[in-house]
């Protein structure tokens, strides 16, 4: 029997992951936590998140993903996939998840959703405000994109990655997704 997966993602702002998280989820029939909407269910509303950002920015990081390391840890030991719909830019972050990963006897696994820095750019400002997508103007998005691009760790050679284009249906996303995982369990 296969192990149950902590999926994890890193892509621009705009990329479409949570596009694809949304699908793989239904697909593979996995629990999602989204950190915007968790976020947003913490502490009520965008504008009050932004005034703990600008007192304790790490507050927020602490607290949001402190909740979604214990549920997903509880999920996984229930034997069901879970898909983190968040950033995970630093490779300090993406080594504690593939331990909570261990500790859970799961596959930990980094989707790296990659699509043109101009079409993330313009989802960013067309798509709809969610509690779990933000939609941001020009100025905001080009800001994220650049500074995705200044503070990420790239993928490490030992770290579980799968590369999908971002620019592709669903079913040609999966498609990929599906080979690479075939390969990445037979390791």
């Amino acid at each position: 029997m296969n192990k149950p997966l902590l999926v994890v993602f890193l892509g621009f702002p705009g990329s479409g992951k949570t596009y694809f998280a949304t699908r793989l989820a239904g697909k593979i029939h996995a629990v999602t936590l989204n950190s915007d909407a968790l976020r947003i269910s913490m502490f009520g509303s965008s504008e009050n998140i932004e005034n703990i950002r600008k007192s304790d920015n790490q507050r927020l990081y602490v607290d949001v993903f402190g909740a979604m390391d214990y549920a997903a840890k509880q999920t996984l030991r229930a034997g069901h996939s879970v898909i983190y719909d968040a950033q995970q830019t630093k490779r300090e972050n993406r080594k504690n998840i593939e331990n909570l990963a261990k500790e859970a006897d799961a596959l930990p696994v980094l989707v790296w959703i990659k699509t043109n820095p101009d079409v993330a750019l313009l989802r960013g400002q067309e798509r709809e405000a969610r509690d779990d997508s933000h939609q941001y103007d020009k100025e905001k998005m080009r800001y994220l994109i650049d500074r995705f691009e200044s503070v990420t760790d790239l993928p490490e050679q030992g770290e579980n990655t799968i590369k999908i284009s971002g620019e592709l249906s669903f079913g040609e996303q999966y498609a990929v997704f599906e080979k690479e995982l075939a390969v990445i369990r037979r390791k």
